[in-house]
């Protein structure tokens, strides 16, 4: 069950801007919060199913899902619908910042998760790449609130449910490329 619904959340929020541009005209912004509200109360309550206690940013983003949701429910406005980008990067660009004041960041710890050996040049990478990240997520915030505001709800679809993701995924392609290069260069002994 978890799979499915970690897969449905990942699809719902990367077809977001398309359902809001396509369903605008027939379907009302609270309608659109109610979806993503069941959403996130989905996805917490099967990690609370799967035993485990929740981390402190799971709850702290269950809480803003459901005060975004509950504010798009009372105001009812497409304006308000338009944020949700907004919202999600700013989230994920403080869950990489505020990994900064910790002993491990977020890309050193996800690195660990995978199997991989952090010597402490690495160790100096990933937090460097953890700041880029932070930066560029709160960049990704700013334009797409700027489209949100001043844009057509064409321009804000195409970029929150395209541009963003190629320039993202462009980045990550070639952060990629050059950590296979870096590796490679400096390969320590474990």
């Amino acid at each position: 069950m978890r799979p499915l619904l970690n897969l449905i959340l990942v699809l719902v929020s990367v077809a977001y801007p398309l359902l809001v541009y396509l369903g605008i005209q027939h379907v009302s912004p609270a309608l659109f919060a109610l979806v993503l509200a069941s959403l996130a109360l989905a996805k917490f309550m099967a990690a609370r199913r799967a035993g485990r206690k929740p981390e402190t940013a799971e709850l702290t983003l269950l809480i803003i899902a459901l005060g975004y949701s509950l504010t798009l429910v009372i105001t009812n406005s497409e304006l308000m619908l338009r944020f949700y980008p907004v919202l999600i990067s700013l989230c994920v660009a403080l869950l990489f910042a505020l990994s900064l004041r910790a002993p491990e960041s977020l890309i050193e710890r996800l690195a660990r998760l995978a199997g991989e050996t952090i010597t402490p040049r690495a160790k100096s990478y990933t937090r460097k790449l953890t700041l880029i990240w932070a930066l560029l997520l709160l960049g990704n915030a700013l334009v797409a609130l700027y489209l949100a505001i001043f844009a057509s709800l064409k321009s804000w679809a195409l970029y929150n449910g395209l541009v963003s993701y190629v320039f993202f995924a462009v980045f990550f392609a070639l952060e990629y490329a050059y950590r296979r290069y870096y590796i490679h260069k400096y390969r320590e002994p474990a």
